[in-house]
């Protein structure tokens, strides 16, 4: 797997610029697609490592020049084994010449004749890609029903034809579903087109085939997706390609279209990609289960766990919650989770701090942990507290319904950290504390007595009561944690 945000060309790239045309004169090596409308200038937009650049060209294409082009890719159709019409409508034609996808659409539904010619750049095989054995054993031995999702013109299609491929070097049957017929693909897969056949056409000679794999590019709409679950139910293996935001998003696509309960037994693993790097590898798995979040055994229902197949990680949790299909990242409940066990520590740490404000006239401290009440006072109060009340303590553990510990004021965990006295007169002194600590507070232990002090933005605590004054400036105190 790649982790670099750098994109560099693959060593062993295959350009794909081979086919004699006369298009290739609007094409560099690295062009993508070019656009032509009459009268304007020609654009192209050029492929780099890691983006694209758009160029303009400075001569307006006329009319009549744009006629005889079309005119010129039509002939060279028509004298190709490799070149054919995938849409031939009234107003609009898709041609597929060679390793160029030619769309080219005529008044009055476009303003104007405009005809635009995409091509891939580069063709990588299955062993371009940097990945461990573990993914390329799972991916060629394992899954059985991968979807390859990601932004446009983030390389899907270029990954699962390495696939493709290489299922055919494993003597596999392969066939494509495209619309148009555009992808790279060996001689041995067959390539079908819902341009000239229908779902249900299609399913049928799929099902009366039965190839061991094959490539959808690309799911879009509801038919696609009960085709996928149909062909998946019979046993045949999938490699799908979906258009998604994030790798999730493609699992989402799902929901709705084919039962939740059934998604995991269609989609077992979803590859996220971007360049040619695979970003994310998600697995799918049904389990019932209380969902992350929730308390009681009742709500225990079907879930769906998304995993990370890199961190072993679950990542997300599919179920459904009264009529919602909810999709919930765990990561945002272990935030809300500790932020709620945060506020709840808080709440109880006031309550006790408030408790032993009214019921000891002594300096004390109190912290708390867990069940139990840290109690710190000095040495001569401590064994009085122990052993002339412990009977109260008691009655204390059985109103907090807490353990309490009494200990040392001496005893309290002293702060690692580099505290130094920047300022000082009779009646006031400044602390320097670490970065780290502005605009929180700290507690300074003087001798027997405890103090909190409040850090401001500059990481400089003012303090202004006399008597600890005198103390700091005697240098008789200690950072508590």
């Amino acid at each position: 797997m790649i982790h670099s945000t750098t994109h560099k060309l693959p060593k062993n790239f295959t350009p794909l610029y081979r086919m004699n045309t006369i298009l290739k004169k609007f094409f560099t090596d690295d062009t993508m697609s070019v656009l032509l409308k009459q009268n304007t200038p020609y654009l192209r937009k050029q492929w780099k490592p890691g983006n694209r650049e758009t160029h303009i060209g400075r001569k307006k294409i006329t009319k009549h020049e744009l006629e005889d082009l079309i005119d010129a890719v039509y002939s060279e159709v028509a004298a190709s084994d490799d070149s054919f019409i995938e849409i031939d409508k009234r107003h609009s034609k898709v041609i597929q010449h060679g390793t160029y996808r030619i769309v080219i659409v005529f008044p009055p539904l476009s303003d104007g004749i405009e005809m635009t010619i995409v091509r891939p750049v580069v063709f990588m095989h299955f062993e371009d890609y940097e990945m461990s054995e573990n993914v390329k054993n799972m991916l060629l031995h394992e899954a059985k029903w991968i979807l390859v999702s990601w932004s446009p013109w983030s390389w899907k299609s270029t990954f699962a034809q390495s696939l493709a491929e290489q299922y055919v070097m494993q003597k596999k049957v392969v066939k494509t579903i495209e619309a148009p017929r555009d992808l790279q693909v060996p001689d041995e897969v067959t390539q079908y087109s819902f341009s000239h056949g229908s779902h249900d056409e299609i399913r049928d000679i799929l099902l009366l085939s039965r190839p061991d794999y094959t490539l959808y590019d690309e799911v879009r709409n509801v038919p696609d997706f009960h085709l996928f679950k149909d062909l998946r139910l019979t046993g045949i293996g999938l490699l799908w390609v979906i258009h998604a935001t994030r790798a999730i998003d493609s699992i989402q696509r799902f929901l709705g279209h084919i039962e939740m309960g059934v998604i995991p037994q269609v989609v077992d693993t979803v590859v996220y990609m971007d360049a040619w790097q695979i970003k994310e590898i998600y697995q799918l798995a049904l389990r019932v289960k209380v969902p992350a979040g929730m308390m009681s055994e009742d709500l225990a229902r079907p879930v769906i766990e998304v995993s990370s197949f890199f961190s072993q990680k679950i990542m997300y949790e599919i179920y459904t919650y009264w009529e919602q299909t909810m999709v919930i990242p765990l990561e945002d409940i272990e935030t809300a989770q500790n932020q709620k066990t945060t506020w709840i520590q808080a709440m109880a740490k006031s309550f006790v701090q408030d408790y032993f404000a009214q019921r000891l006239d002594i300096q004390h401290y109190v912290t708390l942990k867990w069940q139990t009440v840290f109690l710190y006072v000095d040495d001569k109060n401590k064994w009085a507290i122990i052993w002339k009340a412990g009977e109260k303590i008691q009655i204390v553990e059985k109103e907090l319904w807490l353990s309490v510990s009494v200990r040392d004021i001496l005893d309290l965990p002293i702060a690692a950290i580099d505290v130094k006295l920047i300022d000082t007169t009779n009646n006031w002194c400044i602390l320097q504390f670490p970065a780290t600590r502005s605009n929180r507070s700290a507690t300074i232990l003087t001798w027997n007595h405890v103090e909190e002090v409040k850090i401001n933005a500059q990481s400089q605590a003012h303090i202004n009561q006399k008597y600890l004054v005198k103390k700091i400036q005697k240098r008789w105190f200690v950072v508590l944690e």
